[in-house]
């Protein structure tokens, strides 16, 4: 009887400690845990993210794909020496916001600091400018020596066969960089709210450059910030000629990246001008977007990849030969 007693509790013991791995209330909880990180809003098909982690002192790489966002890799990195974020040169601060990455150089042009490869961010960028910050060459790279934490000069430094792993990641002037303290995560639903909310936006400030008056474009714009309407009593004369024409002028946006740092959204797409079946890459579009009164002001737009300037294109297709 002791013995049958022994394996009765034994047998308890092991459906106490066995069952909470597979019951389906484990798998609820995973499906109902929703949260991403708060900085990648949407990613095109395809496009990847890095987000580097000063605190954790880890790179990760996510991915968009199914319609899923998830963590293709993380691995360890080195961030600037000085804690902090990145104020002026020489301090040795790694800086944080939405940066994307412009070159790449191979080992054979690099200083053995810098490892087997090595990608120029495009620090500073337009916020960093208007907050008065300054600096350069803040990199992602590898590195010939053990990888230490919080060892660079303000780059984010890699093991070299990491770096060498990233690169088969990278889209130059798309694949967005984002550096922070701590990756803050929210509700998906959030996220898709945010995403919706945005798209509509940018629909509407295309459909005023294609059809409204100068006063509709420039309502989407902060009243701190005024943007270049140098072009556009030329563009309305082209517009006009292009609808005498029995086809309008339209611009559209393809693989649009929505991105977030410190109250700030950054939205990158290609910009293409159409007229009847003629299409024209412009370049790729940035704008810098915040939240005022819960609409959102773009309060910086440039051209990061100019291809041919807007009213060039319009002639062009509008008028060819002018």
């Amino acid at each position: 009887m002791g013995k049958k007693l022994f394996l009765n509790r034994l047998n308890l013991l092991l459906l106490i400690v066995v069952i909470p791995f597979f019951s389906p209330l484990n798998f609820i909880v995973f499906a109902v845990d929703q949260s991403f990180p708060s900085a990648v809003i949407k990613l095109p098909d395809n496009e990847n993210a890095i987000l580097v982690e000063k605190k954790s002192q880890t790179l990760f790489l996510y991915t968009f794909r199914a319609n899923d966002l998830f963590v293709r890799f993380q691995v360890p990195c080195s961030t600037g020496e000085v804690s902090g974020i990145k104020q002026m040169a020489g301090d040795k601060k790694t800086p944080e916001g939405v940066y994307f990455l412009k070159d790449e150089y191979e080992d054979k042009y690099l200083s053995p600091i810098y490892g087997k490869k090595a990608f120029p961010t495009d620090y500073p960028n337009f916020i960093d400018k208007k907050a008065g910050k300054n600096g350069s060459a803040i990199w992602i790279h590898g590195t010939n020596k053990k990888l230490k934490p919080m060892d660079s000069n303000g780059c984010i430094a890699l093991e070299n066969s990491n770096v060498l792993k990233l690169s088969d990641y990278i889209t130059l002037n798309s694949t967005p960089v984002i550096m922070v303290e701590e990756i803050d995560r929210i509700d998906r639903k959030i996220l898709a709210r945010q995403e919706e909310s945005i798209t509509l936006m940018l629909r509407q400030w295309i459909k005023a450059i294609e059809k409204g008056s100068y006063h509709d474009y420039l309502s989407f714009y902060s009243s701190e910030y005024l943007p270049d309407i140098s072009w556009w009593e030329q563009w309305r004369e082209i517009r006009k000629l292009a609808d005498n024409l029995g086809s309008g002028l339209k611009v559209k946006s393809d693989r649009t990246g929505i991105y977030y740092h410190d109250r700030v959204f950054v939205v990158l797409f290609d910009c293409f001008l159409i007229f009847e079946n003629n299409q024209t890459l412009l370049g790729q579009r940035k704008l810098f977007l915040e939240n005022q009164n819960s609409r959102y002001k773009i309060i910086g737009d440039i051209f990061q990849n100019i291809k041919i300037p807007l009213i060039a294109a319009a002639k062009t297709l509008v008028r060819p030969g002018l």
